[in-house]
């Protein structure tokens, strides 16, 4: 065990009082835990994910089960685990157990690990609260959402809430529902499909569908692919990572469908839908985009779609909490039609 760890089981010791587990001089704890991270650590950087995954295994108790709650796949989310482990010098988790268990000093640095968290969160509520963001309503988004579809739809969104300034966040969808979750934005506009959302089944939060996407495999010139799946031996694949919604839906409803008849060579790899279009249009192979995204180069005949490839039908869904702090979200609704 390094130095690090024993000096920051002392702090934890002082900090805490023992009948209550309260922290009786958190900020002060904290940076003096900080400050050992970087003298003994050599400053090597910490995600805050990390932390994060770690709180999230020792509630679901499983790697599997805690993974899928963090929106990425296990062997991820193993190494993210790990990654905390290196950065501080020591088990958190004890891998030989079954069901999976936390080792002494796990079960020590929970308690420090979820306040380090809620003090950083509570920091960034009130930087955003300082930076004027009570003025405006601020919607978590995935990329390919605040291009595709938003534009067309912020007439709607402008009706019904007036003069109010629309603060678009876009990023993946596990940040997007982490934002939303916690708060942080007021809307939630994503895809749904294969009930990769159930998260969001909970009594505090609403949602209704908004439109309808697919997702459909595109390329350049079609011609090279054959007419019909039999003809296709081996095909480049512009791809979408594992860990994000579309790899996944993608893996699950149409690749593995027709992996036995097809040999697909991936080319590219990014989480970037307008990269993975970039690509596509350039001709350097084929990928499944959300039509909406691809609609004007299918009409310029730029791009083709592969029908005789499966295709996926996805919901888009706006989410607002059950109160809402703001009443331009209730005058949405009703414009929706929701309630």
């Amino acid at each position: 065990m390094t130095v690090y760890l024993v000096v920051w089981r002392i702090v934890l010791k002082i900090g805490y009082s023992e009948n209550a587990g309260q922290c009786c001089s958190g900020w002060s704890r904290l940076v003096f835990c900080m400050a050992l991270t970087v003298h003994y650590l050599g400053a090597k950087k910490m995600d805050i994910k990390w932390l994060e995954d770690f709180i999230a295994l020792s509630e679901h108790g499983s790697f599997t089960k805690a993974a899928e709650s963090r929106f990425v796949t296990q062997p991820a989310f193993s190494r993210r685990v790990r990654s905390l482990e290196n950065w501080l010098g020591g088990c958190l988790v004890d891998r030989n157990a079954f069901p999976t268990k936390l080792t002494e000093l796990g079960v020590e640095m929970l308690v420090p690990m979820r306040e380090i968290l809620n003090n950083l969160y509570e920091i960034r509520a009130r930087f955003q609260v300082d930076s004027n963001q009570e003025h405006a309503l601020v919607m978590s988004t995935q990329h390919s959402l605040s291009v595709s579809f938003i534009p067309q739809w912020y007439e709607t969104l402008m009706l019904a809430t007036g003069e109010k300034t629309l603060k678009v966040n876009a990023s993946d969808l596990h940040d997007c529902m982490e934002s939303f979750l916690a708060e942080r934005s007021d809307l939630l506009l994503c895809y749904s499909a294969l009930n990769l959302l159930h998260e969001l089944d909970r009594k505090d939060v609403i949602g209704i569908q908004v439109g309808v996407e697919q997702l459909i495999p595109v390329c350049a010139d079609s011609t090279i692919y054959g007419d019909h799946i039999e003809d296709i031996q081996e095909i480049n694949l512009i791809g979408f990572t594992a860990e994000a919604f579309f790899g996944r839906v993608i893996q699950q409803e149409c690749l593995s469908k027709i992996m036995n008849l097809v040999k697909f060579n991936l080319i590219y790899e990014t989480a970037l839908t307008e990269s993975i279009k970039a690509m596509v249009v350039k001709g350097a192979g084929m990928a499944w985009l959300p039509s909406r995204l691809v609609k004007r180069e299918l009409d310029n005949k730029e791009l083709k779609h592969i029908k005789h490839f499966p295709s996926v039908d996805l919901k888009i869904m706006l989410y607002r909490h059950f109160e809402p702090r703001k009443s331009e979200i209730l005058q949405l609704w009703k414009k929706l039609g929701a309630d």
